[in-house]
């Protein structure tokens, strides 16, 4: 199984068929695409949840931009809805890959420092521990479920020196554990020079996958081509 993550910058007309070559050269069972529209529909994923649509409150925003998308190959049998979640920054998809397993996708979109016109991380910080609560639900609620947290943390998972805080990263890193689970794409798991710089946008999943999964594919960022952000792809062969 395959699962890709990028943010995608709006998805813009223009860059459309950009974006479509770069996701097709780097196929992936199920895609969590953020900053995404509706028209960018990733080959062979026929099911897919979404966010509320984005508020349109500049002209960079058109009909059917979305927040959050997950776009999966496997039928997605339920959009699960918690209590007091931001529908419109996060979306949960319960996914069956086969006959048995249940996967529990939990897309989302962090805060970044100036979000809202917050020019700091206290919003950040703040969401960090909300989200927390809906995934340890979300444990409690599919207990036999796997659990994969993926979309653009803003944040680096390193030291925070590119993107973040050792607060937001470290606050990350214990609310995952706490649900069993590691970030797959963080700096020190990349292959070598996978990527000029460290990504904002990552994938955990649980631990007992670690000894077989690797990063399958990264590209950087090329913002006049496709995107401000780079992308990943994780590659999980269970023995």
């Amino acid at each position: 199984m395959k699962i890709g993550t990028w943010n995608v910058e709006y998805a813009y007309e223009r860059r459309l068929d950009a974006i479509r070559t770069v996701i097709n050269a780097n196929p992936a069972d199920i895609w969590i695409l953020t900053e995404t529209h509706d028209d960018l529909v990733p080959d062979g994923c026929e099911f897919v949840a979404h966010s509320l649509p984005r508020p349109r409150n500049w002209n960079g925003i058109r009909g059917g931009s979305r927040w959050v998308s997950i776009w999966s190959r496997y039928p997605i049998v339920e959009q699960i809805s918690l209590d007091g979640a931001d529908e419109k920054r996060t979306v949960i998809a319960r996914i069956k890959p086969n006959g048995s397993s249940t996967l529990l996708v939990y897309g989302t979109v962090l805060p970044w420092k100036g979000d809202e016109q917050v020019f700091n991380w206290d919003k950040h910080h703040r969401v960090i521990g909300e989200q927390a609560r809906e995934w340890r639900e979300l444990k409690e609620r599919y207990p036999d479920a796997d659990l994969v947290i993926a979309g653009d943390y803003n944040t680096d998972m390193g030291t925070g020196r590119r993107y973040g805080t050792k607060r937001g990263i470290a606050d990350l890193n214990k609310a995952l554990d706490l649900c069993g689970l590691y970030c797959a794409t963080a700096p020190d798991l990349l292959p070598e020079n996978a990527l000029t710089h460290w990504p904002i946008d990552h994938i955990s999943i649980p631990k007992r996958w670690q000894t077989f999964t690797n990063v399958a594919a990264a590209w950087d960022a090329n913002r006049k081509v496709h995107s401000d952000h780079s992308g990943l792809v994780l590659q999980i062969d269970p023995q």
